[in-house]
């Protein structure tokens, strides 16, 4: 029996996900897997690389929580257990919080069960500055009705059409409460700040952190892709998949008469060439000089193909008989722009059309490499409600071994997303996020020279992505938003299935977890089409 051809669009963990669970467990005898990257590496937004001196920028933050079940799963096939330190370090379920009002920092627990009040307010009512008694007392006796409801209950997508502010008003908490800095980290941590976040998603991420093992939180020991995407791309190529890198779908053609997805395009970004022992990433030289892999200046969308650059026409049943996208809903939305008749193939499937209502926000990320120590040594983990734009901070200096033994004094990464700041030119925000940095109270400041790190003397050196890019963007999970989510198994076009952390999924943040998830049931799904069972892990 012939195998059918697959063809995966996009490089992250949806993808590889995908691709892994469609050739294992026997899948390998039933399909031919081939996956398309547009950019020259694997990992999209959990990806990490290497400066020209050696020194590494991950593209955002990334953590691995204990209730990221498949994301724990799929790394351990890949040989990276969680509980093994050499590739992860794990910070017991404790954050740092920071009050602005105050200026205290705060030791928070992420509650190991729902009625674990005590773990909020740094065991009991004793140390969290920024609060008085009464309001601790109030913000206690919330936690206890909440904490019950969501231990005995499902928490349902109905709420979605609140926001996550109104709802916990709603169910007791004093509005007062909602402005202190332990409460909108969950809006920083979905970066939807400032813009409302939808109960739904807050109340399911409450349930799933509130057990003794989903409250540990396991750091990446090392860069996000040498860690983890490097392995998996191994374990994709392990199983007979394949991977063509700098190819971007640029069009496609769907019949809504027969319901199926007949032809792309597919158009090269870039000349590739492998590197050795590298299987994540390849070497690239432009096409006719016009093609950058630079972020600077940012692309308002995905980046534009080259002049001249080579097309090649995919047509079903010669080149693929099925096709996963695992694309984000930036993207997506343009490659559906591509349809010759688009008012019957697109807006007239409203599993398709329903995306429209779907908005996404731009992260950032900013990396200061400083000689000398500007975080306490005691400060090895993550500090939430700092100032936006970057409500997080984590010196990695504490955290990844080969900057513990390196010579720099202090590695920090702030983490966050445009917002308000988007106007602002990259020195601009440079200066704002370090000028903001050094009136933290925890912060060395005397060991913090702007001009230094500005003009990058002195050995100071800094690193600022904005992800403006319509691949980089993150879901914004705004009130009302998860009706416009696509659900997978609703197949408007049979031999299309979409993956993603923007989809409906049993994870319904935009994480890596859901990535992951999502890329399982797409494999799933076409795995029943062809009569092979689902795998089992």
């Amino acid at each position: 029996m012939a195998k059918k051809k697959v063809l995966i669009l996009g490089g992250g963990l949806a993808a590889l996900s995908a691709g892994i669970h469609l050739l294992q467990e026997q899948g390998s005898d039933r399909f031919e897997v081939k996956l398309l990257c547009m950019e020259h590496r694997l990992g999209g937004k959990a990806a990490s690389y290497r400066l020209a001196d050696g020194r590494f920028m991950d593209i955002g933050f990334h953590a691995v929580f204990g209730y990221y079940t498949a994301l724990q799963t799929l790394l351990k096939r890949a040989g990276r257990s969680i509980d093994d330190p050499q590739w992860f370090t794990s910070n017991e379920g404790v954050h740092r919080m920071y009050e602005a009002d105050a200026r205290a920092v705060n030791e928070l627990d992420i509650p190991a069960g729902p009625l674990d009040v005590g773990a909020l307010f740094n065991s009991g009512f004793v140390g969290y500055d920024g609060m008085s008694l009464s309001e601790k007392f109030a913000a206690a006796k919330w936690m206890a009705t909440i904490g019950a409801e969501l231990l005995t209950g499902e928490v349902s997508p109905d709420i979605d059409e609140y926001s996550f502010t109104s709802y916990c008003v709603s169910t007791g908490l004093d509005i007062e409460l909602t402005k202190k800095s332990w409460f909108r980290y969950v809006l920083d941590l979905a970066f939807n700040y400032p813009a409302a976040g939808s109960a739904y998603v807050g109340l399911a991420g409450f349930r799933k952190l509130m057990s003794p093992d989903n409250s540990l939180v396991h750091y990446f020991n090392g860069p996000l892709s040498e860690v983890a995407i490097a392995p998996l791309a191994d374990l994709f190529l392990s199983l007979g998949g394949t991977v063509e890198f700098c190819q971007k779908v640029t069009s496609l053609e769907l019949d809504p008469t027969s319901h199926e997805l007949k032809a792309l395009g597919v158009t090269s970004m870039a000349n590739t060439a492998p590197i050795a022992g590298a299987s994540d990433h390849v070497s690239v030289s432009p096409i006719g000089g016009t093609y950058s892999l630079s972020d600077a200046p940012y692309p308002v969308g995905d980046p534009a193909t080259p002049s001249g650059a080579p097309v090649t026409n995919y047509t079903l049943g010669t080149d693929f008989d099925y096709v996963v996208s695992t694309l984000p809903v930036d993207s997506f939305r343009a490659l559906l722009r591509t349809a010759s008749n688009f008012e019957a193939a697109v807006l007239d499937e409203p599993e398709l059309r329903k995306i429209w209502g779907l908005r996404s926000v731009a992260s950032l990320s900013m990396r200061v490499w400083f000689p000398s120590a500007v975080m306490p040594a005691d400060f090895d983990t993550v500090v939430m409600g700092t100032p936006q734009p970057a409500a997080t901070l984590i010196d990695y200096k504490h955290r990844v071994r080969e900057l513990r033994q390196g010579t720099w004094g202090s590695v920090v990464e702030f983490e966050g997303q445009e917002g308000l700041h988007g106007e602002l030119t990259d020195p601009q925000l440079v200066r704002s996020l370090i000028e903001d940095f050094r009136q933290l109270p925890f912060v060395l400041a005397n060991q913090v020279d702007v001009d230094d790190v500005m003009n990058q003397t002195n050995g100071h050196l800094w690193e600022l992505r904005r992800n403006t890019a319509h691949h980089m963007r993150y879901l914004l999970m705004e009130p009302g938003h998860w009706k416009y989510r696509p659900t997978q198994t609703n197949r408007p076009y049979q031999n299309l299935v979409l993956a993603g952390d923007w989809m409906q999924s049993t994870q319904p943040t935009a994480s890596m977890e859901a990535a992951v998830r999502t890329g399982r049931v797409a494999a799933d799904l076409l795995r029943h089409d062809e009569g092979v069972a689902a795998v089992v892990a």
